[in-house]
This record gives structure tokens, sequence and C-alpha cells, in this order.
């Protein structure tokens, strides 16, 4: 019996709720959330689960997990629907557990590496679970943790059976505490947190702050050539975006650019181009003056 429907869901969670707890220990009703600078979050550490409201931006959430196949039993599902769904699926559906189990191996990934962290807006989440409801798809108990704590946290809620967003522009994003290599899941290190952090706020600052997004969206269509373009597009075919959908290139792109100070996870190589040309691009970046105080370096 699937819990995540609306007309059990309420009533029912409570059932699972001592388990769940174990896991997600913070989730509790009344719970505290923690509110910290981008240094103080990145610098925190910690065995058990902890959410962050971003303090010079209360529009933004992040979810801190001590493991990987944790965050991606969370959030791996959703982050295929809203950035990958159209390519692969060609209709908005949420994955089943067998479709999501065969869907990474495909990719030869699994719930630990599928992705190293998530942004997703409130309003995206909505429809997540409103088509799990519609199409009776079982969920893991942390992805119903999640629908649990948008609704206490007043960010959406049921109205006439289905799921409301109340404040659909609140961004929740995820990363990774840094951890050394386990049987089942890769080692993040200090510079991997970081880049992943970094990479996740801009995409809360794409996501909050409409002239940075209006300045990205320029930047790709104005500034970029047809090839720089098509080069990013190639990138992200690699990492299984929808690339038919240009505000996902757009929010990806700037993303990548210029806050993914990672060699493992993007770089000129990547990209397909020399090192010179990279920076250059970069540096172009920077030139137009982005309404942003996202450090640009």
């Amino acid at each position: 019996m699937a819990y995540s429907r609306v007309g059990f869901g309420l009533k029912r969670a409570k059932r699972w709720w001592v388990a769940v707890l174990a896991l997600f220990p913070c989730l509790a009703w009344g719970m505290e959330i923690s509110s910290g600078d981008f240094q103080s979050i990145l610098n925190s550490r910690a065995d058990t689960l902890t959410v962050w409201n971003l303090a010079d931006n209360p529009k933004i959430f992040i979810f801190d997990f001590p493991g990987l196949a944790l965050q991606g039993r969370t959030f791996n599902r959703v982050t295929q629907f809203t950035e990958q769904v159209q390519a692969n699926l060609g209709y908005p559906r949420v994955l089943t557990n067998d479709e999501v189990t065969k869907y990474m191996e495909s990719l030869r990934r699994t719930q630990a590496n599928f992705a190293f962290g998530h942004d997703l807006l409130v309003n995206e989440l909505v429809q997540f679970y409103n088509l799990v409801d519609r199409d009776k798809v079982d969920l893991f108990p942390e992805e119903l943790a999640l629908r649990d704590f948008l609704l206490e946290q007043g960010l959406m809620k049921v109205w006439r059976n289905f799921y409301q967003a109340i404040k659909p522009d609140v961004v929740i994003l995820s990363i990774p505490q840094m951890q050394q290599k386990k049987v089942d899941e890769p080692p993040v290190s200090e510079l991997a947190r970081r880049a992943i952090f970094t990479h996740e706020i801009s995409h809360g600052e794409y996501y909050t702050n409409q002239y940075y997004a209006t300045y990205c969206r320029r930047f790709w269509s104005e500034t970029l050539n047809d090839a720089q373009r098509e080069a990013f597009i190639n990138l992200f075919k690699k990492y299984n975006y929808a690339v038919t959908m240009e505000e996902l290139l757009v929010n990806e792109m700037q993303a990548y650019l210029m806050f993914t100070p990672d060699p493992n996870s993007f770089s000129a190589r990547k990209l397909g181009i020399t090192d010179g040309e990279l920076e250059s691009l970069r540096e172009m970046f920077r030139q137009g003056k982005p309404p942003t105080k996202l450090p640009l370096r």
C-alpha cells in the first residue's frame, strides 16, 4: 500500500515516523531549522541530517546529508523527474521503484552516485507529489519525510485532495558531508564538498534573483556563440540532462562555468575546449557585471 496518497498520507505517516526518524532525526514535528551563512554551513560537520536556512537568502533551504545513499534515496527520483523526464519518457511521469533501479543500472549508477547535489523549487516538488498520488507510486520513507517537511514548514498544503504550493519559489538544495570511500559509496573530499555546495548555491541564486537569471539568459543567447553553446549541450547530454529544456541549460551553464571549482566535475577538457578558452568564457561572464553577490572567482 502506498502511504504517499493524499487520502492516507497525513494520517498514516505517523505509523512509519519512528523508523524514519532513525534516518532523519531532525525531521520531528516542530523541528528546529538551523540558520547559517555559506561558510558556517560549508565548515559544519555532523553525522546526522541537518536542515539549514541560508541566512542571507531565507528562500533557500539546504539539506546537509551524512551519506550519499541517504541523500540519493531522498532526491534522486524527483531530480530524474525534473531534469531528465522529457529526454527519457517524453511526458511527465514519476518512475516506480523498479523503474528507478533499472534506469540507474542503465546509466551504471547507484543511489549513492546518481547525483552529488540537488536543487529543486517547491512548485516542482508539488507537481512530483501530485503525480505520485495520481499514479499511486510507492515512495521511499525518505521521500515521504521530505514531503512531510514541506507540509510542516508551510511550503505546500493539501487542498481538495491535491498538493498546492504556498511558497512555490522557495528553493530546496541538498549537499553531502565529507566522507571517506565506503563499500557502496564514493568519497567526498573537502574540495568536492565545496564544489557541490557552491554549484548548488548558484542554482538557488538563479531561482531567487530574477536579475541574475536574466543576465545568465542573455549571456547564453547573446554572448556565447553557437559552438560554445553546442559544447555545453554536448557536455550536458553526457550528464543526462534534458537538453531540450533551455532554461535548464542556462541554469546549469552558469553553475558549471562559474561555480564548480573541482576538475573532477568540470574542466576545459570535459567541455571540449582549451584552458585558455575556458578562462576567456569566465572572464566574459565577469566583465558583464552580473547582478549577484556570489563570488565570481
